[in-house]
């Protein structure tokens, strides 16, 4: 193929140019025996977009999948966002662990539980989770959508999973953000 020649000059021994619509694309080429075919199969690795300034090389990170860690995530936050400076007054220094405990008792696999210490309280939880309900206008039952939204924690960075049509209409409704996904 005839390429112009501020593509051509990254062309070296072992590697191919493949261009896609207006865009260069360099390859790592090598090929290899496949059993059964009476030829070398060709095999090309990406190596990055072609541009007159040089090669944008690709900047996909593998991430291990051995050790990651699976979180309810968005149900937890949503109740985090929607509790009232009302709510954790009256509560008083109480407030995190009484809010901790009613997201124990409805999504027991949260994030904020991974390491969190409770101190001893007396609250009766299912007084305050109705006083939550009330103050924040939503009850947990609404939110429970949001229970499937997780946070999946690698050994060295933490996503979050896809957020659906359903949990954007909650999202939206009670306008909750979730880092940016709320869209």
């Amino acid at each position: 193929m005839n390429y112009p020649e501020w593509v051509k000059k990254f062309r070296t021994k072992g590697t191919a140019i493949k261009k896609v619509g207006n865009s260069y694309y360099l390859y790592q080429h090598s090929s290899r025996r496949v059993p059964g075919k009476k030829y070398p199969q060709a095999v090309d690795t990406y190596i990055g977009l072609i541009t007159p300034n040089g090669v944008v090389r690709k900047s996909r990170k593998k991430v291990s999948l051995e050790n990651i860690e699976v979180f309810e995530y968005g149900f937890s936050k949503a109740l985090c966002e929607l509790c009232t400076s009302k709510w954790k007054n009256d509560l008083k220094e109480d407030w995190q662990d009484v809010l901790y405990l009613i997201i124990k008792e409805h999504s027991p696999d949260s994030y904020l539980l991974r390491n969190y210490e409770f101190k001893s309280i007396s609250a009766r939880l299912s007084l305050q989770t109705k006083k939550l309900e009330d103050e924040i206008g939503v009850s947990l039952d609404e939110l429970a959508e949001l229970k499937t939204i997780y946070l999946l924690c690698f050994e060295d960075r933490e996503a979050v999973s896809k957020i659906n049509d359903k949990h954007k209409l909650i999202i939206k409704k009670y306008h909750i953000s979730l880092g940016g996904e709320e869209g």
